[in-house]
């Protein structure tokens, strides 16, 4: 958030000089420069963000092995990685667009053919309204079907990987999402539990901070000047939930690296201190 201020506020700044020094083509000139410059407090931003998210699940793990730390301690724990954190973010994204991407191809192809021979089989047993309907119907569910299965797969295997990097000293960005990886093998079912369980705590939250005020934003004319209000008022509500919602996730996802390392490597954690497998050295 604080980077995508920063990099609004240089926009705004250097397009101001820009249109007082050239009119409207030194406006332009300024916004353009003002974006390449903004770029970097926007990066920034970004990779506090992952940063800190980690902070939050380096704190619960610490809880959980009986070896606690201040939050200012796990920062400067985490803050000499900021740029491996920010690799993350990047690699992380390109990750889920190849995965969109495949499984968006996956998802037309088989729903595709399904649905064509669907429509054909009933078009020539029944008629053929039928089956393009139904042909289309058993085939739009079934891509869906596939596409959210492929995705929800990969988002559950990497769902740990800033906790890796915030926790352990060795790991880098793409050896965080290995490991990730590798902890999660066989256990999609109980991280989509811990998931559906974490999304029900904070729904009356997000009701309260995010859909209600939403909806209620909807049944206000667009062009009164109570709706501008209401805009307002629904954003802050809005933050306010990301700020108390986001660090339950990031416990949640401490307590689950705990959870899966203990049960994969069959390492009682509490009571392993220093042991070179992943516990910074010297806390």
């Amino acid at each position: 958030m604080a980077g995508i201020f920063g990099m609004g506020l240089v926009i705004a700044i250097l397009a101001g000089i820009g249109a007082g020094v050239g009119g409207e083509v030194g406006a332009v000139i300024g916004g353009l420069v003002g974006a390449l410059v903004g770029f970097l407090p926007l990066l920034y931003g970004f990779a506090k963000y992952y940063a800190l998210s980690g902070v939050i699940g380096r704190l619960s793990f610490r809880e959980l092995i009986s070896q606690p730390e201040t939050a200012l301690d796990a920062r400067r724990q985490v803050a000499p990685r900021l740029g491996q954190f920010l690799f993350l973010g990047f690699l992380l994204l390109l990750a889920y667009i190849a995965a969109y991407l495949g499984a968006a191809i996956l998802a037309l192809i088989a729903g595709g053919s399904i649905g064509f021979l669907t429509a054909g089989i009933l078009s020539a047993l029944i008629n053929e309204a039928v089956g393009s309907v139904m042909g289309i119907f058993l085939g739009g569910l079934i891509g869906l079907g596939i596409l959210l299965v492929a995705l929800i797969w990969v988002a559950s295997r990497l769902f740990i990987a800033e906790v890796v990097l915030a926790i352990e000293p060795q790991s880098d960005a793409g050896g965080s999402m290995s490991r990730s990886w590798e902890l999660t093998k066989d256990s999609i079912v109980r991280i989509q539990v811990v998931f559906l369980a974490t999304f029900l705590i904070q729904l009356p939250i997000l009701a309260v901070t995010n859909y209600i005020p939403s909806i209620l934003l909807e049944l206000v004319p667009a062009d009164d000047t109570v709706y501008g209000i209401a805009a307002v008022l629904s954003l802050v509500l809005s933050l306010v939930g990301s700020l108390v919602v986001l660090p339950l996730w990031q416990a949640v996802k401490g307590v689950l690296y705990y959870d899966l390392r203990s049960r994969r490597e069959g390492l009682d954690l509490a009571l392993r201190h220093d042991d070179g497998l992943g516990l910074d050295e010297g806390m």
